[in-house]
């Protein structure tokens, strides 16, 4: 599944049919026809660079085609919310992927790019709630390799060390086997998935290493007594560079800052009644 962070090349990967302005249309048929030419025209606004404009083109398609099907509504309200994620607008993208349908094609797929923007708007609870649903076990068939690396960053900055290292077990039992699978393959879309794998791996060793040295750090950033666990390094690892301070270690995978003092807080997860049953506090 795509990441909102794929940004416009995944967007125009959804333009099935030629551009066409969004009209009134009656029946469902006529209505599937309408909105694809109209998502399909809003994409190419996007792509020229005019995010705001194809935001409207896609809000107004909607109000003018309330009769499509519910899965190609759900493919524009996903398309309206990597458009905000992509102005940095995460507040709006939460909401837009709001309102993709509750088990639908598109649902997991929204899950998981809500996630990423909850998690850059600053609620790493929240993007641990969604997360819980996509990578559940019912998924399996369906879930990629980098859910979990996005699931062990949210727990890292919530200071759930205990929770990071579960989730990295549980994506070795669920990818290790697919990993052999696909490097036995000589399939092009299973080397990409391969790759995919890989990828996440390097990430989350990040992530292990960042838990492990702040387990060993006491909560005034100080050296616990005795030596620091020690952090291998391998072709399949990546090794991550400190400012002297200790204060703030770089992730060199994606540039995403964790500050190693100043955990986000625990509290009430503002939790979507299709994603997550119950609130996670700590």
């Amino acid at each position: 599944m795509k990441t909102a962070r794929a940004g416009l090349a995944a967007l125009l990967l959804l333009t099935l049919v030629p551009s066409a302005q969004a009209v009134p249309v009656a029946n469902s048929a006529a209505a599937k026809s309408a909105l694809q030419a109209s998502h399909a025209h809003a994409l190419d606004t996007a792509a020229n660079g005019n995010l705001k404009a194809a935001i409207r083109e896609m809000q107004l398609a909607l109000s003018v085609s309330k009769d499509a099907p519910r899965a190609e509504r759900d493919r524009v309200e996903l398309s309206i919310g990597r458009l905000h994620y992509e102005n940095g607008d995460f507040d709006k993208a939460v909401e837009a992927y709001g309102h993709v349908a509750k088990g639908g094609p598109s649902w997991l797929e929204a899950l998981e790019e809500e996630a990423w923007a909850q998690f850059r708007r600053g609620q790493p609870h929240d993007s641990i709630a969604r997360l819980k649903t996509v990578t559940s076990s019912a998924f399996v068939e369906t879930t990629t390799s980098e859910p979990f690396f996005l699931l062990g960053l949210a727990q890292l900055r919530v200071c759930d060390y205990k929770a990071v290292f579960q989730t990295i077990e549980k994506f070795k039992e669920r990818f290790i086997g697919k990993a052999k699978a696909y490097e036995a393959s000589t399939k092009a879309s299973e080397k990409t998935k391969l790759k995919e794998i890989g990828e996440s791996v390097q990430k989350l060793n990040i992530v292990e290493a960042e838990a492990i040295q702040r387990l060993y750090l006491d909560e005034n950033g100080k050296p616990r007594r005795g030596s620091a666990p020690s952090i291998t390094k391998g072709s399949d690892q990546l090794s991550f560079p400190d400012d002297d301070t200790d204060e703030v270690w770089m992730d060199e995978v994606d540039s995403y800052k964790v500050t190693l003092k100043g955990c986000v807080a625990p509290g009430p997860v503002v939790a979507r009644k299709d994603a997550a049953s119950k609130e996670i506090t700590r």
